[in-house]
């Protein structure tokens, strides 16, 4: 209690500004933070898991290695998770400020700013790197989509302060440049935590049991009418179609933790919650991919593997599209009826020339395989 006392409003200004413009920048600390500091994955993990990986770590018979902090709003949560090269840090805190003052590079997966996140300007010396969560999609984002003018305020801070973003295509430079208002530098080798489907497998399972995976986006008028499907229904096809046992897992957009199990009937036996679960290593180990608008569909697509779109509100879709989803290379569906005559009527052959076709003349994809190395040499530069 006392603690709070003393680390309020007014102290914590006076020590931000000390640190603003008194404390020096630490060579080669790193600052990452997953979802406004509530996760541990996506982008951010697979750069600092490939510096730990070359053996570029402070403390991996490096003193002078990179230091890696990761900060959380409930640290306590990661105990036991994260690595012993890492360091977990409370968001808000005193020793938090002093870290953001002073890291050389500052990682973030999402728009990272206002309030207490980073409260003063940027350091000459300081590196931001905006990773972004996703690639190419179909839906229209930041100043292209019809958000709050809070985040779009948030927006401006966090790409006027971005040195890089990362892109696994021409066609999301692109959208950088117009949509995020972006003119800094873009590394265009994929998205890091995309190079998990060039260097594994599919988890070991029966050959008989198989997973299709359900990614909806979230809707910013709280739609809940548009979500899920017969399970049966969607089962029984899939069996017939490609045979063996299936099951369903239901992944939730980050914006829709609070809700989705609300929506969906979890004491189905076939269908599983994975809601909580890192998203790229579900769609390695899965199947099939369900999904509507989502750009989980550009990563899956990654694996070959078959996509099929349901899209029951695309009349009234409340984002907009920069690629209309009738003219993805993935079979289109309105309704549960059409999903389940897309799957039955599957060209696997047709489904791969049309993706090929898709990723050369329409995206421009680049990715990789080696993005989070790109990232790695690209910061080893600016030590």
């Amino acid at each position: 209690m006392l603690l709070r006392l003393i680390w309020n409003k007014h102290t914590r200004n006076i020590v931000l500004w000390v640190f603003a413009h008194f404390m020096p920048i630490v060579k080669g600390r790193i600052m990452c933070v997953c979802w406004g500091g509530t996760k541990y994955n996506c982008n951010p993990k697979a750069i600092t898991d490939k510096i730990i990986e070359k053996g570029l770590a402070k403390g991996q018979n490096n003193d002078k290695g990179f230091e890696i902090i990761y900060v959380f709003v409930n640290p306590s949560q990661f105990e036991g998770v994260l690595s012993k090269e890492i360091k977990a840090v409370e968001i808000g805190s005193f020793e938090y400020f002093y870290l953001l003052a002073t890291s050389q590079f500052i990682i973030a997966n999402t728009r990272f700013g206002g309030g207490i996140y980073w409260s003063f300007k940027k350091k000459n010396g300081q590196i931001f790197i905006q990773t972004q969560h996703g690639g190419h999609g179909i839906k229209k984002v930041e100043f292209d989509a019809d958000l709050p003018d809070e985040y779009y305020k948030i927006a401006k801070e966090d790409t006027d302060r971005t040195d890089l973003m990362l892109s696994d295509s021409k066609y999301w430079t692109n959208v950088y440049r117009t949509s995020y208002r972006y003119r800094g530098e873009v590394l265009e080798n994929g998205l890091p935590r995309n190079d998990i489907f060039f260097v594994n497998q599919k988890e070991e399972r029966s050959n008989n049991k198989h997973y299709a995976i359900y990614t909806p986006t979230f809707r910013n008028n709280g739609r809940r009418d548009v979500y899920g499907f017969n399970v049966d229904k969607v089962i029984d096809a899939l069996q017939v179609k490609f045979g063996g046992e299936w099951y369903i897992r239901v992944s939730s957009h980050p914006n829709m933790r609070d809700c989705y199990r609300e929506i969906y009937d979890f004491s189905h036996p076939r269908l599983i919650d994975v809601g909580e679960e890192e998203l790229q290593p579900l769609l390695l180990s899965s199947d099939i991919l369900i999904t509507d608008y989502s750009s989980a569909e550009m990563d899956f697509s990654l694996t070959k593997r078959p996509i099929f779109q349901l899209c029951r509100d695309r009349k009234d879709y409340d984002r907009g599209f920069y690629i209309k989803p009738e003219d993805l290379p993935f079979p289109y569906a309105e309704t549960e009826d059409q999903l389940i005559e897309n799957i039955m009527n599957f060209d696997n052959d047709k489904y791969l020339k049309d993706l090929d076709k898709f990723n050369i003349d329409i995206i421009g994809l680049s990715e990789t395989g080696y993005a989070s190395e790109a990232v790695v040499n690209w910061m080893l530069s600016k030590m």
